[in-house]
């Protein structure tokens, strides 16, 4: 493992890449039954060759900086870490407001896309759908787009992803909101892995500025232990609401310390048995064609709408780290 020193930042950040605030509380954090799960019918082995398809949230700038690093390195580093992994066509999700607020950003956005990259529609000002009305989000799906026309030029960027992973509060705002992204051409890029990779990145900035290379450290691997829990409960997930594994979908955030640890996030997803695939591959399974058609206070990933709607018990998970990587380097 690389030790992140004082100089990580600068090139030697974007050698080594070679709190966004958009997680909100999911369902199973929520549970009654999220840390202990419940007896049952023993689940099945995991596939020995899952499929997952990467995509990223709050392009084209999201997270703190550290020290002495740009929106360009942050870009940069994660750009070349995808096109070293074949994986170029990856979809990252924008909010077009942050072109206009956050410095470096449209130079950013441009590195992902010369990149060969893929862009989507994740409303103009990443506004909660649950917090707020149909027509004022409908609104901000609209306002985004004379953005995503001019960036996406030829692409196809008319996929949708839920701020905070909020689809409505009830069942009508739900239906509402999908009937608009229906009749605008749009197709909807639900999640079924997350591990809240967000929630490193402000901590690692204080460690990287005090130059706390044990915490750095100890970052690093909670960040792929995390990962690699939330990837099995999610696959386990899977198991329960369809019967089987399916093609995967996994939220990342182009935060810099995502962008930082993304190579040995897919060299653990590869020791796992994971291929690649596209966005459009993985969403043609006809398991994305099913709808929980629920309102959900809490909205979540895929799997977990139909957890909660159908009343379905979460697996037994170990408790998570998020507590102590929120007071890491106070």
């Amino acid at each position: 493992m690389v030790k992140p020193s004082s100089g990580a930042a600068s090139m030697g950040f974007v050698a080594a890449g070679a709190a966004a605030g958009s997680g909100a509380q999911s369902p199973r954090e929520s549970h009654p039954d999220a840390q202990k799960g419940r007896p049952g019918q023993p689940l099945p082995p995991l596939d020995a060759h899952p499929v997952v398809a990467l995509t990223f949230d709050d392009l084209p700038a999201v997270g703190t900086l550290p020290p002495g690093v740009s929106r360009v390195e942050v870009a940069t580093a994660l750009v070349s870490v995808l096109k070293a992994n074949r994986l170029e066509g990856t979809y990252g999700f924008m909010n077009g407001d942050k072109l206009e607020r956050r410095p470096g950003a449209p130079q950013a956005l441009e590195i992902w896309l010369d990149a060969g990259m893929n862009i989507g529609n994740h409303t103009w000002s990443h506004m909660r759908l649950n917090a707020n009305s149909v027509e004022a989000f409908e609104k901000d799906i609209a306002q985004n787009e004379p953005p995503l026309e001019q960036y996406g030029e030829f692409r196809d960027w008319h996929w949708f992803r839920y701020p905070f992973l909020e689809e409505g509060d009830t069942v009508e705002k739900r239906r509402a909101v999908r009937a608009f992204l229906h009749e605008h051409g749009y197709r909807v890029a639900e999640v079924t892995l997350e591990f809240r990779d967000w929630a490193w990145n402000d901590a690692y900035c204080r460690c990287l500025a005090r130059q706390d290379e044990a915490a750095i450290r100890w970052l690093r691997q909670s960040y792929l232990d995390t990962a690699a829990e939330y990837v099995r409960v999610g696959r386990e997930e899977e198991q329960i609401v369809f019967g089987r594994e399916i093609p995967n979908v996994m939220l990342l955030h182009a935060t810099p310390f995502t962008a930082l640890m993304l190579r040995d996030l897919l060299g653990m997803l590869r020791k796992q048995g994971f291929s690649f695939k596209s966005l459009a591959q993985v969403v043609s399974d006809p398991a994305y064609a099913e709808d929980p058609d629920a309102g959900l206070e809490l909205g979540g990933t895929f799997l977990e709408q139909f957890m909660v709607s159908r009343h379905l018990s979460y697996p037994p998970a170990k408790p998570d780290p998020f507590q102590q990587i929120a007071r890491l380097g106070q």
